[in-house]
């Protein structure tokens, strides 16, 4: 019924409680695909042990390739009719499987799981029509694959390929050509059905002017062309995130005259959407210092 996809790289110190996790689910029917991209720690020892000693189990090895062809690899081997990501660092509840099989009915292609984070959402299904703004924007835990389950069959090559060095970014672009692949609503499971261990590329991650506009174009063209218009102020909100982050990386000189910020200086002004005095006083200050101090009071204030 379910095909769960692992995709690891130099994870000996936590693939084993993923695994178990996994194992443990309330429903039985499942299958697990571990893919090793191309690990160089104890990880390929640790998954032929348990593909070795559980029927469930099935163990890939492959050439480093990154995640997005990793997760393709084991969809490509899958055989349930749905499919479940689950990060290498990351563990899944006893139930969170049976909660998302529990929406997975005949008229829908993807259970959105962890629902409650969705910001102001509180419907169990949403139409594809109001879902696409959503996933243009990124809003809640949609823009990540981990924690959903999704149709098999909707989940073709194209949405994993993804250039190789687009290694931030590209779970988004995943979820924007998923979006536009079915036009079947949305199932949405309000109960936390993922626990997230400790994130590394987001928080690492060297964000610049130049990686976003090559982004962006590749967000532009997940869209189909004749309707890209309509989603044109959707995707002004994630390229302005996209450039607060590079605000907090680069200096000044080396993102202010970029295309890439002028193009969207540019857009947000012929959409009638000009930048607020809060952005633009944040986007003014003179010190990569003092940006990282205004995005972190920000971020402090939103949360307390």
């Amino acid at each position: 019924m379910i095909s769960v996809v692992v995709p690891i790289y130099n994870s000996a110190d936590t693939i084993a409680e993923c695994i178990e996790s996994i194992l443990r689910q309330t429903v039985e029917d499942v299958e697990l695909w571990l893919v090793d991209d191309g690990s160089e720690d104890a990880t390929a020892t640790i998954i032929d042990g348990y593909a070795a000693k559980d029927r469930r189990v099935s163990a890939v090895h492959q050439p480093n390739k990154g995640r997005s062809v990793a997760r393709a690899v084991g969809v490509s081997r899958a055989r349930g009719e749905w499919v479940s990501f689950v990060d290498s660092d990351d563990r899944l509840p006893a139930n969170a499987l049976e909660l998302l099989l529990a929406k997975a009915t005949p008229d829908v292609d993807i259970v959105l799981g962890n629902g409650h984070l969705l910001p102001d959402e509180h419907r169990e299904l949403i139409p594809m029509a109001d879902f696409r703004p959503m996933a243009v924007r990124a809003d809640g835990p949609i823009g990540v694959p981990w924690g959903n389950l999704y149709r098999r069959s909707v989940l073709t090559p194209w949405l994993f390929d993804v250039p190789r060095h687009i290694v931030n970014g590209e779970d988004y672009l995943f979820w924007l050509r998923l979006a536009f692949s079915t036009e079947r609503p949305v199932a949405v499971v309000r109960e936390s059905v993922y626990d997230k261990g400790a994130e590394h590329t987001s928080n690492s991650f060297r964000w610049t002017a130049d990686y976003c506009y090559e982004l962006n174009e590749l967000r532009r063209l997940s869209i189909p062309a004749d309707c890209r218009a309509a989603y044109e102020a959707d995707m002004l909100c994630d390229r302005l995130a996209n450039m607060f982050a590079v605000a907090t990386w680069q200096r000044r000189q080396e993102w202010s005259a970029s295309r890439y910020y002028q193009e969207l200086l540019a857009d947000a002004r012929r959409l009638g959407r000009p930048l607020t005095l809060k952005q633009r006083l944040f986007f003014a200050l003179p010190s990569l210092r003092l940006r990282r101090l205004y995005a972190w009071l920000s971020q402090k204030m939103r949360n307390a």
